[in-house]
């Protein structure tokens, strides 16, 4: 997703271009005017009554039909200002991220972790390419049919009672009575060959 159309809603003073700037200082993005040019919406939110009211009214704003990354601007002095996660407050199935992030009249958006998070977080998202319906087909197809070997390591063995067996690159294990481990190392022998 490279091509990007803002909507702003609420006196953001600037700050939004200031992240916008941000973002293509990292990441090869373009700005479009027009909405059916656009991969994704980049929407600006800021926040001056209260976050759950603003949000909703800033999403009746935003146009449907492009994944939506919703940032919600809080208007503060301190970069240490703690914030609620404004993403239990929305309620539309397009927004694809949102983050919250600290700006001031004067020192527009301020620096400070949560904005730097926000900023990574963004070009995370954007930086998605997702699979095709036939590609994640094929990918689980594929999946299915590819055996991987069983791999048998003792990690509890308290009176011969039980073992685990770790599979590739799982971080689960699966305990087993000690008695049918002959015949899960055997049958992990012939699934190597």
């Amino acid at each position: 997703m490279d091509k990007f159309f803002t909507v702003v809603t609420g006196n953001t003073l600037g700050s939004h271009e200031e992240l916008i700037n941000r973002l293509t200082a990292k990441m090869n993005l373009t700005k479009v005017t027009s909405l059916e040019e656009s991969d994704v919406i980049l929407a600006f939110c800021s926040i001056v009554s209260w976050s759950g009211t603003d949000i909703e009214a800033a999403l009746k704003q935003i146009p449907a039909g492009k994944p939506v990354i919703l940032v919600v601007l809080h208007h503060t002095f301190n970069s240490d200002y703690t914030v609620p996660d404004s993403s239990r407050l929305v309620t539309r199935g397009d927004v694809i991220l949102t983050v919250d992030c600290l700006f001031h009249e004067s020192k527009g958006l301020l620096e400070c972790p949560r904005n730097e998070a926000a900023v990574k977080d963004i070009l995370k998202k954007l930086d998605i390419h997702p699979e095709t319906k036939n590609e994640a087909q094929v990918n689980r197809a594929h999946e299915r049919q590819t055996v991987q070997p069983m791999e048998t390591s003792c990690c509890y063995n308290f009176l011969n009672i039980c073992c685990c067996c770790f599979l590739p690159s799982s971080y689960y294990a699966i305990c087993i009575p000690h008695e049918n481990l002959q015949y899960l190392t055997s049958h992990s022998s012939n699934t190597k060959q």
